[in-house]
């Protein structure tokens, strides 16, 4: 194996650090242990226009110049979709300088970001700055790196991590772990700070840029044990500014009388806008930091902006520390509440916290370490020597451990790692990585896990802080006997909020076959938590092992739009009421949802989730022609199994010489039913029936078939038996040259058939897709 480095991937700013003997920050090619997790497109020239990507330092320098094309705190929309509320929320408080829109083709289910006009994912930008930073540490390091344990937020939700995943296979990182921040952090601390045979129950109080993230670990020997996690994904740094830009902008109206200062900014021309935003958010975030250390500062933008009279509106706030702190209260308040709340989750006393360790570029605010001192005592809580640096070092301290080897720390002989001693010297090793390292971690849940079930009803899977890995094997039962659909929905509860992670479709083409409405097959689903929280499920119909699926679930892409869009055409099908519907026009539509629903399944990568387009395109085909055969109420499904069942039961009573033409226009029907529109489909079904109905009274044997079947499915033995002999006795007749016979036959058993054929046609037909416990 390569190099491999632990990588702090952070709102604000990103870490990367190697683990030797010790525990190394890698230097960005600007000289700098912080790498700006900023990624800007650089337009220069009026006529010819050239365009550059920058990132880290030279991109947030850039932002002064334009901010419109500038992306920060990327990490925020990681694995959102558009129609989220905390999106909508951050885009009406104007929280974004750049355009976040939803992306083109996975409507609100995903979301995208604008630089000069082209649409980029959130895992795209974010793949830009792990690209630098493994391109500036390779420089360094002089040798290439390909594995990496990469951090995220321990409240990180599934699609959060997933899309984690993707922009580091996009950036060529093979990601060894993802690994909690907070644990992180626990794990630099822990090396440092306890001795063989020490054990600490810790809390880590992580208040970063975009997240603020909560994690208690006892510590013992080299052994990280996870008890629980907590936190808020939407409370950090990026908030805290802007509690100090909405009083900048009200103290500023009030001065001057204005209505609304964000009306004037948005008057300005597009660089003196670009260059106001640019220097507002710069000044905050100094604002912010000096009132750590001081007792005011000062935000002042002068000269460039105008109210409606032409008169120079200045910029000009001082900001005491003691406004700050009013400001600030409800923001620290509601961090120790959920520290509080954790704790009692656990089932957890205050007074069981050994230490609290605060790591996080927030967490060095004066009343954030005054508050937390008042909850758990002064001498409990410590302040990370390097809270900025922290993270990235226990990634690198667990991405060395995950190693295929390493060098003995006594004659730098490269040892495999399980080695227990140095071949060459005979030191012993295990000792060392207890004494001085880390030697395992045992993870949990972040979230509890639910799957919806028929009626709304929630059925828990898994609960919160659960250790992991996590296997787990239910059984459900279908809802009804003629159920070809099974749609398994599994959700996580977020900040006490049930919050989507993906979608399973099941689907079982059984031709012909009804269940026992009384003994009804289960599917077994098997739920699985692996160490990163990523989720694996799989689902098989007891009796028929072929019809199986198994899914990485949290993509949040465009799979998830097309299942929705699938589920919503359903309801409509379900939902219709139209007069003169026949029963095959929703059995037509059913029959090629199970196609669809397959199709969605296997649209994404399972690594990269990367889309085949292919697929994409002949999904919606599929799906438009499905809604249109239905809005036409032309029940195809009926035709085909008419037609092609019509020559596998009687095509012998076919002359061979004709036999062979009918045959190719069925052939044309059938893949014309299959992939083409609608007016083709129409058009091949009727040159096969002209052919057929040269032979009218095979028709009429289809209809006897057909009957037959009815009457089978409803466990009618007696009518079967009657029918099926009717089928086989005019079969003799035809083959013996009796026709008289074999129509005087077919007029007396017709009648009932056709008032059979009838019913079955009126009757209305419910897609049923919902699991039941």
């Amino acid at each position: 194996m390569s190099k491999s480095i632990g990588i702090d991937l952070g709102t604000t700013n990103s870490v990367a650090a190697l683990k030797k003997i010790d525990t190394e920050i890698l230097i960005n090619a600007e000289g700098e242990q912080l790498t700006p997790s900023v990624v800007s497109m650089q337009i220069k020239g009026h006529l010819l226009k050239s365009t550059k990507i920058l990132v880290g330092r030279h991109a947030l320098d850039w932002m002064i110049q334009d901010p419109k094309n500038t992306i920060v705190s990327i990490k925020r929309l990681m694995g959102r979709g558009f129609s989220d509320a905390e999106i909508k929320k951050l885009l009406a408080e104007e929280r974004f300088s750049y355009q976040v829109k939803p992306l083109s083709d996975a409507s609100g289910q995903s979301l995208c970001v604008v630089l000069n006009k082209k649409e980029y994912t959130p895992e795209q930008i974010s793949a830009n700055i792990l690209e630098k930073i493994k391109k500036d540490s390779e420089k360094q390091l002089k040798e290439k790196i390909d594995h990496a344990v990469v951090t995220v937020p321990a409240y990180f939700n599934d699609k959060q991590k997933t899309a984690t995943r993707r922009a580091a296979a996009l950036a060529n990182i093979k990601v060894q772990r993802l690994l909690p921040e907070p644990t992180a952090a626990a794990i630099s601390f822990g090396v440092d700070n306890l001795q063989p045979g020490e054990a600490k129950t810790i809390m880590v109080f992580d208040l970063g840029g975009g997240t603020f993230d909560l994690s208690i670990l006892t510590i013992a020997d080299g052994q990280f044990i996870e008890q629980g996690k907590g936190g808020d994904m939407w409370l950090g740094g990026d908030d805290i500014d802007d509690l100090i830009r909405q009083y900048v902008y009200s103290e500023t109206e009030e001065e001057n009388e204005l209505e609304s200062l964000s009306e004037l900014i948005d008057k300005l021309d597009n660089r003196d806008k670009n260059r106001f935003l640019g220097e507002l958010k710069q000044k905050i975030e100094q604002a912010k930091i000096k009132l750590s250390s001081s007792d005011k500062a000062y935000i002042d933008i002068l000269g460039l902006l105008k109210d409606e009279d032409g008169d120079i509106v200045d910029i000009d706030i001082e900001l005491h520390r003691e406004k700050f702190e009013q400001l600030l209260t409800p923001f620290v308040e509601r961090t120790i509440s959920l520290s509080k709340k954790l704790i009692s989750d656990i089932n957890f006393e205050l007074d069981l916290i050994d230490q609290v360790i605060l790591v996080g570029g927030s967490s060095n605010i004066p009343l954030v370490v005054k508050k937390i001192k008042q909850l758990f005592g002064a001498d409990k809580v410590l302040q990370h020597s390097r809270p900025m640096l922290a993270i990235a070092e226990g990634a690198a301290i667990l991405a060395h451990r995950l190693s295929d080897s390493y060098e003995c720390p006594q004659c730098g002989h490269e040892v495999a790692q399980d080695d227990t001693t140095c071949p060459s010297c005979q030191f012993n090793l295990e000792e060392n990585l207890i004494a001085s390292g880390l030697l395992d971690i045992v993870h949990s849940s972040s979230h509890d896990y639910f799957l919806e079930l028929d009626g709304g009803k929630l059925y828990k899977l898994a609960e919160e802080n659960t250790p992991l890995p996590f296997n787990a094997h239910f059984s459900f039962k279908l809802v009804h006997q003629d159920q070809r659909l099974a749609h398994f929905k599994f959700s996580n509860a977020v900040n006490e909020q049930q919050e989507s992670i993906g979608d399973l479709w099941l689907s079982f083409d059984v031709p012909h076959k009804t269940f026992d409405k009384d003994n009804l097959p289960d599917i077994q689903l098997d739920f699985e938590i692996d160490i990163n929280n990523l989720i694996r499920v799989s689902a098989v119909l007891d009796g028929y092992p072929d019809i199986n699926i198994s899914k990485t679930l949290s993509r949040g892409g465009v799979d998830e739009q097309l299942f929705l869009e699938l589920e919503n055409s359903i309801n409509k099908v379900n939902n219709d009421d139209s007069m003169g519907k026949s029963i095959y026009t929703s059995l037509e539509f059913l029959n090629r949802s199970l196609t669809i629903a397959d199709q969605i399944n296997h649209l994404l990568d399972p690594d990269t989730g990367s889309m085949d387009k292919k697929i994409y395109n002949k999904i919606i085909k599929a799906h438009n022609i499905a809604i249109d055969i239905f809005d036409h109420d032309e029940a195809f499904i009926g035709n085909q199994y008419y037609i092609s069942n019509l020559m596998g039961s009687f095509g012998n009573l076919i002359p061979d010489k004709e036999k062979k033409k009918i045959e190719n226009k069925i052939a044309r029907f059938e893949e014309k039913v299959n992939s083409g529109k609608l007016k083709e489909i129409q058009k091949a079904r009727d040159e096969a029936l002209d052919e057929l109905d040269n032979y009218p009274i095979l028709g009429s044997l289809m209809q006897l078939s057909s009957a037959e079947q009815i009457v089978s499915q409803s466990n009618d033995s007696n009518k079967a038996y009657y029918f099926n002999n009717a089928i086989d006795n005019i079969i003799d007749s035809l083959e013996a040259g009796y026709m008289e016979k074999a129509e005087q036959m077919l007029s007396e058993v017709l009648p009932e058939a056709f008032n059979i054929l009838e019913n079955r046609s009126e009757k209305k037909l419910h897609i049923f897709k919902e699991v039941q416990a």
